[in-house]
């Protein structure tokens, strides 16, 4: 999914969208509504130019300062506007496309809205998916399948994830970590970790622990019933 026709720069300057609960990851969809005066601004001026916005998660403490400059992650993702509609009110319906990790280098006045010099963080120990049989890319597909059959509404959930077309090894595991229902902490830690294979570890970490949460509540509310995971 990433764009070949308008990658990240190294010290590109880009405008952020600072959001308390939401961890945005390369390859994946983000629908957003823009209804404040200075993202208003910043979506209109990102339409004319590169059509990047950076998404970064506001950390504790935000609300204090929310209309000034409250604290940041210093890693997030940019984006590409993929699709818009501009209301009559002024405000938007968006969807950003995720293109990759980035660093703030430092931040830049002048606009309404806050605006960062970023460098692209590369994904370290990556691994195409596209040719032949890959054992982690099995073994994180069959946790996550896992844990999906032992949800109510399971069956929908695994549709929507669309785990086997994924091209890398790092897009699988931003796959999961974006629609697994993880704390807001846990899906920055996975943003912030460049190491594929660590990454790997860590969700397969965190599936296996809701997968064994599960199992020991059903034995408390059913003792003696059969929680073979097969």
């Amino acid at each position: 999914m990433k764009s070949e026709n308008n990658p990240p720069k190294h010290g590109e300057l880009v405008p952020l969208f600072p959001l308390p609960q939401t961890v945005f990851y390369p390859n994946t969809l983000l629908p957003l509504h823009i209804f404040e005066p200075r993202y208003r601004h910043m979506m209109a001026e990102a339409l004319e130019g590169g059509r990047k916005i950076g998404m970064v998660l506001l950390l504790p403490g935000w609300e204090e300062n929310y209309y000034a400059a409250p604290p940041i992650a210093t890693v997030g993702c940019v984006g590409e506007i993929e699709k818009h509609i501009r209301l009559e009110d002024g405000k938007y319906n968006m969807v950003l496309k995720g293109l990759s990790r980035f660093q703030i280098v430092g931040e830049t006045e002048g606009k309404p809205y806050r605006r960062a010099k970023t460098e692209p963080l590369p994904e370290i120990n990556d691994q195409s998916l596209v040719a032949g049989l890959n054992p982690l890319k099995e073994e994180l597909i069959r946790h996550c399948h896992q844990y999906i059959r032992l949800l109510p509404s399971g069956e929908n959930f695994k549709k929507e994830m669309h785990l086997d077309d994924c091209k890398t090894l790092s897009h699988l595991t931003d796959q999961i970590a974006y629609q697994l229902n993880l704390t807001v902490e846990q899906k920055q830690k996975l943003l912030e970790e460049q190491d594929v294979l660590r990454r790997v570890d860590a969700i397969r970490s965190m599936l296996k622990m809701k997968i064994d949460i599960i199992h020991l509540s059903k034995m408390r509310t059913h003792p003696g019933a059969d929680v073979n995971l097969n």
